[in-house]
C-alpha cells in the first residue's frame, strides 16, 4: 500500500477550509440581519470587543499621524491594524519602540525591528481558550513548533533560548488569512503610499467601515458632536450578566484555618470539633481577656506555646514542664472548662511512669557466658539462655 504524504493531506484540508470560508463570506449578506439581531441582543464577546477597540485605536492614530501601521499577509491582505498598544515579538508595545528610526527598534531590549505579534487567542482562532476556568491572558503567548512561546525566543535572531530551535516557526494560523505568522510582515505606510496601492485611508480605514453603520454603532457607539464615540446603555439581557468574581481557595467566611493571625472569634471554628477545632478556638480566643474579645496575634501565639509546653509528654523528666509553669498556663485560661482540661492533662502527665531511658540500663553482655546480646531489646542470651538482667 502506498504511503500518503502528510503535507499533501494538510494542504487539502487547508484548501477545503479556505473554500468553505469563501462560501460563507459570499453568503454574508443573507446572514447580515441575523448577525445584527444577535449583536443587538447579546452584544460582542468580551475578547472581540477588546480586539475591535484596539483596531479603532490604530485607525484613529493613523488618521491623526498620517502613518498607517498594518500587519499584512503574503496574499496582500491587511489582516490587522496595529495600534500603539499592540505587542511586538519582543514583548514590548509599539509605543515602546523608536518610531523616528526606519526599522523602529525597541527602547527596552535588543529588538532592532518592530514585528507585530498576536496577544489574544481569538486572533489566531483559538477562541475556546478564554472560556477555560484557569486561563490567564497575562501569561498566554503564541507558541513555536518547538512548543516554546515567542517570549522564549531571541527578538533579534528569533532563535529559541530553551532548545535547539534556530527560528520561530508558528504552530498557529492567522484568523483572517489562514497563514502562518512568518508569512506576514509589519508595514509602516503613508497615506500616499496606500492611495497608490488602492488601500483604504481616512474614514474608510476604520474597522466596520464597509458594512452597515448599525454594526459600528453597537460595537463602538455613536459619534457625538465632540468627536467622541458614546455607546448605548446595556439592554436588559446585558445588565443581567454579572462579572464572575474570582473564587477564593482559602475557605469562605470566618471559619478558615487561619484564625489566629487574623483575630477571629472562637465561634468561627466551634463547629469543627476535635483537637484541631479546639486548638483553633483557643488561638482565636486569645486566652487572657475576660470580655471575650480576640487578642493580638503575637499574644495568641504565646498562649498556644504555653499550652503546648503544658501538654508536653517527652520521655525525659527534664523535658517536662515544671509545676509552676503548668499552674501559670492553667490559670491564664479564660474559662473554667479550659483550665480544668489542662489541669487534668497535667495530672495525667505527673502520674505517667518514668520512661525506659531513665530506668536501670540493661547489660550488654551475658554474666554467665560473656556473650553479647544480639539486640538491645533481647530478653535472653542467645548462647546459654540466661535471662537478661537477672544475677
Amino acid at each position: 500500500m502506498d504511503c500518503v504524504n502528510s503535507d499533501e493531506v494538510h494542504d487539502e484540508i487547508r484548501a477545503l477550509a479556505v473554500r468553505e470560508k469563501n462560501r460563507i463570506m459570499s453568503a454574508k449578506n443573507l446572514e447580515e440581519d441575523g448577525i445584527l439581531a444577535a449583536l443587538e441582543q447579546y452584544g460582542p464577546a468580551p475578547g472581540a470587543q477588546k480586539m475591535m477597540d484596539k483596531e479603532m485605536q490604530a485607525a484613529l492614530t493613523a488618521i491623526d499621524t498620517g502613518i498607517y501601521v498594518v500587519f499584512r499577509s503574503s496574499t496582500g491582505e491587511d489582516c490587522f491594524r496595529v495600534a500603539p498598544t499592540h505587542s511586538c515579538f519582543c514583548g514590548h508595545t509599539l509605543s515602546e519602540h523608536n518610531n523616528s528610526k526606519r526599522r523602529v527598534p525597541c527602547l527596552n531590549c535588543k529588538c532592532n525591528l518592530f514585528q507585530f505579534m498576536f496577544s489574544r487567542p481569538e486572533e489566531i482562532g483559538e477562541n475556546w481558550l478564554v472560556r477555560r476556568k484557569n486561563f490567564d491572558i497575562r501569561t498566554w503567548a503564541p507558541k513555536c513548533r518547538c512548543n516554546h512561546t515567542h517570549k522564549e525566543h531571541r527578538p533579534d535572531s528569533l532563535k529559541c533560548t530553551a532548545c535547539t530551535c534556530h527560528h520561530f516557526n508558528s504552530n498557529f494560523l492567522c484568523m483572517v488569512c489562514d497563514k502562518h505568522w512568518e508569512e506576514h510582515e509589519t508595514l509602516f505606510e503613508t497615506e500616499q503610499d496606500r492611495v497608490m496601492q488602492g488601500k483604504p485611508v481616512g474614514e474608510a480605514f476604520k474597522p466596520l467601515a464597509s458594512v452597515d453603520t448599525r454594526f459600528s454603532e453597537i460595537v463602538f457607539g455613536k459619534k457625538n458632536d465632540g468627536g467622541i464615540y458614546v455607546k448605548a446603555p446595556p439592554n436588559a439581557y446585558q445588565r443581567s450578566i454579572k462579572p464572575q468574581q474570582p473564587s477564593s481557595h482559602r475557605g469562605g467566611g470566618g471559619g478558615g484555618s487561619r484564625g489566629s493571625a487574623r483575630g477571629r472569634t472562637p465561634s468561627s471554628n466551634s463547629s469543627r470539633g476535635g483537637a484541631r477545632g479546639g486548638t483553633q478556638q483557643r488561638i482565636g480566643s486569645g486566652g487572657g481577656s475576660s470580655s471575650g474579645k480576640p487578642r493580638s496575634g503575637l499574644q495568641g501565639v504565646q498562649d498556644v506555646q504555653e499550652q503546648l509546653d503544658s501538654m508536653c509528654i517527652a520521655g525525659h523528666p527534664a523535658d517536662r514542664p515544671s509545676s509552676s509553669s503548668s499552674s501559670t498556663s492553667v490559670s491564664s485560661g479564660p474559662s473554667s472548662a479550659r483550665g480544668g482540661t489542662q489541669s487534668q492533662l497535667h495530672q495525667q502527665q505527673q502520674q505517667r511512669p518514668a520512661s525506659s531511658s531513665s530506668s536501670t540500663k540493661l547489660p550488654k553482655f551475658c554474666p554467665q557466658c560473656g556473650s553479647a546480646y544480639p539486640t538491645a531489646s533481647s530478653k535472653f542470651c542467645a548462647n546459654c539462655g540466661h535471662k537478661r538482667g537477672s544475677s
